[in-house]
């Protein structure tokens, strides 16, 4: 071992790990921690900390400040997730067309190459997009078009599926 090495694992700070009554303590104000945010999950920390400080093992009293930040950690970490808000759409609404678009856009591009000749990305292509898509639509049945239309109510709730997010961006 080097020298370095072993200044460094001096200079980490080390934590005793919470013993069963303190966890017992911080457990106690788990939900309170839950049902609050900003300055009143500070008066829950505080109190938190003073119960469960008295539980701690004999310690200096710098390791015994320090030990408040691991009770904040603590109660991060065993509080639970935040709900996740839906993800910003930027505008755009999905119908059953734009979805079925979305889903057979590959295909609908061959079929355009296969009949016409003009190749993705071609100014000619945007000539033909149109009509076959509006044809691609107008021949889907009727349980597509449900199928597409629940799709469509779904990802304007909830955003588009990620596994879908690039096939869709291109």
């Amino acid at each position: 071992m080097t020298g370095n090495d072993s200044q460094s694992d001096e200079e980490a700070p080390k934590h005793l790990p919470l013993n069963e009554e303190e966890v017992a303590a911080l457990e106690g104000y788990l939900e309170q921690w839950k049902s609050t945010s900003g300055v009143e999950r500070n008066v829950v920390w505080e109190d938190a900390t003073k119960e469960a400080r008295v539980k701690a093992p004999a310690m200096k009293a710098e390791s015994l400040r320090s030990r408040k930040n691991v009770y904040r950690k603590w109660l991060q970490n065993h509080g639970g997730k935040k709900e996740v808000k839906p993800p910003i759409n930027l505008g755009r609404k999905w119908t059953y067309q734009s979805v079925a678009e979305s889903l057979r856009k590959r295909e609908l591009l061959k079929k355009i190459e296969a009949e016409t000749g003009a190749k993705p990305g071609e100014p000619e292509m945007m000539n033909h997009y149109a009509k076959y898509l509006t044809d691609m639509v107008n021949s889907l049945t009727e349980k597509e078009i449900e199928e597409a239309t629940e799709m469509a109510a779904e990802w304007n709730k909830q955003g588009i599926p990620p596994e879908l997010q690039a096939d869709i961006a291109r």
